[in-house]
């Protein structure tokens, strides 16, 4: 695993770079969802036979997975889209393109408005906020960062636990930092209030957004209407990685040979 020093402290981000040494092609930078890690979510993901095999960065977020997790870390969207800024500067890349799930599309998208170098396609994988999320959300930041780091936290995975249905996110969402989760819930919601299918549109790059098959039509005309083109994974909800590795790795190499 990879590790790039974010600070003078040496905290340390953590990723997966595959196929960097067979394929020649603009990189693809993976950045994951709330609670999630990108090196839980996407290995089955680009490597499946279906995956176009260039380079990808799988990316654990500052908080998540094997990155560090600082108590006194800042971990909101832009702190994050910040830290993932200066990796694309130190890795020397002249191009990249983005792929963002869930909440993780709010940090794509400002890093994609952030960096200096070209960006050749930013792809939205579920992205923003649906009620579940929300409500979800909004409890969590109901409460003190301090009082959810200490209360909150092991509450909530209790409860996913009981609910049942969520084995592939309990693994990476228990190790994850409670901070983190915490400031990240806080500034996704307000990111998900503020209007980002109108920044999103007005990207220059090449825009794609990955859904589940049922979603509903008033959803994919949204964002046919933004200029985005919509790819569809059948069976599959919202952890798409998880419930269609395969079909989830077509659409994304689908979007990128075509330009999204």
């Amino acid at each position: 695993m990879n590790s790039f020093a974010i600070d003078d402290r040496g905290n340390v981000l953590r990723y997966l770079d595959l196929y960097s040494g067979t394929n020649s092609c603009v990189p693809l930078l993976l950045v994951h969802g709330l609670g999630c890690a990108s090196s839980s979510d996407y290995p089955l993901v680009v490597g499946s036979d279906s995956y176009s095999k260039r380079r990808s960065l799988l990316i654990d977020l500052m908080g998540a997975g094997f990155s560090d997790k600082p108590e006194d870390g800042k971990y909101d969207s832009d702190t994050q889209a910040n830290v993932l800024s200066n990796l694309v500067a130190s890795e020397r890349f002249t191009q990249v393109n983005i792929f963002g799930h869930s909440a993780g599309a709010f940090i794509a998208l400002k890093l994609a408005k952030c960096l200096p170098i070209p960006v050749g396609s930013v792809i939205l994988c579920a992205p923003g906020l649906n009620d579940y999320g929300k409500a979800m959300l909004s409890e969590i930041t109901s409460m003190t960062e301090a009082q959810f780091a200490t209360v909150g936290f092991p509450q909530l995975l209790a409860q996913l636990k009981a609910a049942g249905g969520n084995d592939a996110w309990l693994g990476s969402f228990s190790v994850a930092s409670p901070h983190a989760i915490y400031q990240w819930a806080k500034s996704a919601l307000d990111d998900n209030a503020e209007n980002w299918l109108e920044d999103f549109a007005r990207l220059s790059s090449n825009k794609g957004v990955i859904l589940p098959d049922t979603a509903a039509s008033g959803e994919i005309s949204q964002f046919e209407q933004a200029g985005c083109a919509v790819e569809l994974v059948a069976n599959t909800e919202h952890m798409m990685a998880y419930d269609n590795p395969d079909g989830l790795a077509l659409a994304i190499s689908n979007m990128l040979e075509r330009g999204a």
